[in-house]
């Protein structure tokens, strides 16, 4: 039997690229196979973090909200903090000028009543004037400051 050597010189080559194909292709299905699989889970896992984005994005919200309340808290406190400080003021000034105060409302309350008084000793000289004005002549009648009864 005569061997070709040109015809197993072509063949082996060729075997060679077939093999070399065959397990290229085999390897490359295989990885077929783990891409698939990958995909599969990667497939699975999205609606939970879809979830837990939608969640995420809930709680950014919240805490936005709750930057504003902070900020407008720190407002009134600093609201608060002035008015300490003035009604701080005021107590220094009532503790200062109390006594005055209260001087001032005794000396008004005894001016009401010497008030009173004089009113009732003047409506009393109008009462005396008016009768006193109707005794006199009708020419020489007077009139004293609205005191007498005409």
């Amino acid at each position: 039997m005569k061997f070709n050597l040109a015809f197993f010189s072509a063949i082996i080559p060729l075997a060679v690229i077939a093999i070399g194909l065959i397990g290229w292709v085999v390897t490359l299905r295989a990885d077929l196979n783990v891409a698939q699989a990958q995909v599969v889970e990667i497939r699975e896992s999205i609606p939970p973090l879809q979830a837990e984005a939608k969640q995420c994005a809930i709680e950014i919200h919240n805490l936005h909200e709750l930057i504003k309340d902070i900020d407008k808290i720190e407002e009134v406190v600093e609201d608060i903090d002035v008015l300490v400080f003035q009604i701080g003021e005021m107590s220094e000034d009532v503790d200062k000028y109390g006594p005055d105060i209260e001087n001032l409302k005794r000396n008004l309350a005894i001016a009401n009543d010497q008030m009173r008084t004089i009113m009732s000793d003047h409506a009393y000289m109008g009462d005396m004037l008016s009768e006193l004005g109707k005794s006199q002549p009708s020419g020489e009648r007077r009139d004293y400051g609205g005191y007498g009864g005409y």
